[in-house]
């Protein structure tokens, strides 16, 4: 379920926009793809894989770890010669500390939801130009389709990327859109049918959907919370294999459940910001 091109993906984007806005530094944009570069099944990295994944020239990744490793965000390795992420990298965690008081409250429902569905429950967050696994659950009996946390998937093909969208308005909306189209290679008019089909199922369904439409013969709901005024929407979706979680199952069977899981989180959480 990984994205096919994943991890290559910031700095075109970041050149892109810088060329489009003045007020955006390219720089500091590479720089937060270096570090983007590292997750929980990629915690040591050389220049090489940095500069593969991120698309810029090897010369220019040396400078940008040489420059992190020398303010902390990186920890230079030795033999050979690799990174890994640093005590200023770290030091910034506890200001997430709140996406994982999200998790336990969200967790319990991913389980009841993934043994419903026999596939695969998510709670998937937006990371610059995609969707990132932040945290899922599988049934007993799933077998397949196994995804790594940290993995970066689709904005606009996917059902998560879709019900976040809709969650959003206004300027926000644009940006994301943006993002998620330079990423995909996705034009203008695809992009807002997109949109017009996602806030219709919303209105309709409660959910979106994307039934083979970003990666053949998986299919997949999700639906987006709010989990408080300092946090952007998540999404929560579930999905799996055509042949194991048919269409039909997720919306007559899943759905139900998933917008009521929804209802409970959002309560939850509501009475925690309170």
């Amino acid at each position: 379920m990984a994205d096919a091109a994943d991890g290559a993906d910031g700095t075109d984007t970041a050149v892109r926009a810088g060329k489009e806005d003045r007020h955006f530094v390219t720089a500091l944009a590479r720089g937060l793809d270096v570090l983007a570069c590292f997750r929980s099944f990629d915690t040591v990295l050389g220049n090489a894989e940095i500069a593969q994944r991120c698309g810029l020239p090897k010369s220019t990744v040396s400078r940008l770890t040489h420059t992190l490793t020398e303010l902390g965000y990186l920890q230079p390795l030795y033999e050979p010669a690799r990174y890994r992420l640093g005590s200023s990298a770290l030091a910034l965690a506890p200001a997430a500390q709140q996406g994982a008081e999200v998790l336990a409250v969200v967790r319990p429902h991913m389980q009841r939801l993934a043994e419903l569905s026999q596939g695969v429950a998510s709670l998937i967050v937006r990371d610059r130009a995609h969707m990132m696994i932040f945290e899922n659950c599988q049934s007993e009996s799933y077998l397949t389709l196994r995804v790594a946390v940290g993995t970066r998937i689709s904005g606009l093909a996917t059902a998560a990327g879709r019900a976040y969208l809709d969650a959003l308005g206004g300027i926000d909306q644009r940006r994301a859109v943006a993002a998620f189209r330079g990423r995909d290679g996705i034009d203008a008019a695809r992009a807002d049918a997109i949109l017009a089909t996602s806030h219709d199922e919303v209105k309709r369904l409660g959910c979106t959907t994307s039934f083979g439409e970003w990666l053949p013969h998986i299919n997949s709901i999700a639906a987006a919370f709010r989990p408080g005024p300092a946090l952007p929407p998540m999404t929560l979706s579930c999905s799996g294999p055509a042949a194991i979680v048919p269409a039909a199952q997720l919306l007559d069977t899943v759905r139900p459940h998933l917008l009521a899981s929804i209802r409970k989180i959002e309560t939850a959480l509501g009475v925690m910001a309170g």
